[in-house]
């Protein structure tokens, strides 16, 4: 019996001793795990050697080659400067007298507009056309030409009035019956524009305005000359009589336009032109009157103004 217990009690023991051993090595093989996998996911590290310092190379810079230019098939697009408006004088009231240039020729032209001021002011809006014109089409001037363009000789008038009012300058003077040209200071008004009292100055070249324009005409060797006024008159050649040069403009001028040629014949005594003291200076010169007081005719003085640069003395 004893003896039989004896067994029991051992096997029993035994069993627990089992259930034990089997627990520690559950528990010790989680602690196993761990260990292993915090290891894992915790990096090593290790003692870097200390590098002993040594000169490094330079870093390489990369050079270019200059560019070289390699041949286009398109020639390049030949680009003009805007010209600036040269000051040649100021009038009574200190407007600057404008004159634009275009091309740099040993022929030299000129255009001007405005000596009426405001009553003939379309010729001043024709002269500001021709210049924004020219200033993008300069290669229409020839190469041995220079054209200049006074935009307007009488800005006091211009400004002063759009009628009658704006045709002398601040002094009240006709700057067209002001130069030194079979000059008078008074006229026979048969014929001639009355509408307002007007005189032709105290004296020849008595005006800033004269006086400025007669010194850059002066300072250059001018072939050929356009005064443009308005209206409905026609072109008048320069010179009394006229000169041969200035007749020959004036037909060139008019096959091209509808202006009447010979001119209108209004019975009017013309003293102290610019045009005629032109002639008298051995340019050929005309006055050109456009059709109306409003209208700058800017086509057909296009075509005027290519006939005028393609024009020379007739042999």
């Amino acid at each position: 019996m004893r003896k039989g217990l004896s067994g029991i009690v051992i096997i029993l023991w035994s069993l627990i001793i089992l259930i034990i051993l089997g627990l520690s090595g559950f528990f010790f093989q989680g602690k196993i795990r761990g260990l292993v996998n915090r290891s894992a996911s915790t990096p090593t590290l290790t003692a870097l050697p200390s590098a002993t310092p040594s000169p490094l190379p330079p870093t390489p810079t990369e050079t270019f080659p200059p560019p070289t230019a390699t041949a286009s098939p398109f020639p390049p697009t030949p680009t003009h400067a805007t010209p600036q408006p040269q000051i040649i004088g100021y009038s009574v009231s200190g407007r600057p007298l404008e004159v634009y240039q275009f091309g740099n020729g040993p022929i030299e032209k000129m255009i001007v507009a405005g000596i009426h001021g405001g009553y003939e002011y379309n010729t001043i809006l024709l002269s500001g056309e021709l210049i924004q014109y020219l200033e993008s089409h300069q290669e229409i001037i020839p190469p041995d030409q220079t054209l200049y363009i006074l935009k307007a000789l009488n800005p006091d008038g211009f400004e002063r009035s759009r009628g009658f009012g704006g045709r002398a300058n601040e002094n009240n003077v006709d700057i067209n019956r002001n130069f030194p040209s079979n000059w008078q200071a008074e006229w026979p008004r048969i014929g001639c524009w009355d509408y307002i009292p007007i005189t032709g100055g105290t004296s020849a070249v008595s005006e800033p305005e004269t006086q400025a324009l007669i010194t850059f005409v002066e300072s250059h060797d001018l072939q050929a000359f356009i005064s443009y006024h308005s209206a409905a008159l026609g072109i008048f050649p320069g010179g009394q009589p006229p000169d041969d040069g200035s007749l020959s403009l004036a037909e060139a001028i008019a096959a091209v336009s509808p202006y009447p040629y010979p001119p209108i014949d209004a019975g009017c005594m013309y003293t102290g032109q610019l045009v005629d003291w032109v002639s008298d200076k051995g340019i050929a010169g005309v006055d050109i009157e456009l059709t109306n007081h409003q209208d700058s005719d800017f086509e057909i003085n296009l075509g005027i103004l290519s006939v005028f640069l393609d024009w020379s003395y007739p042999d």
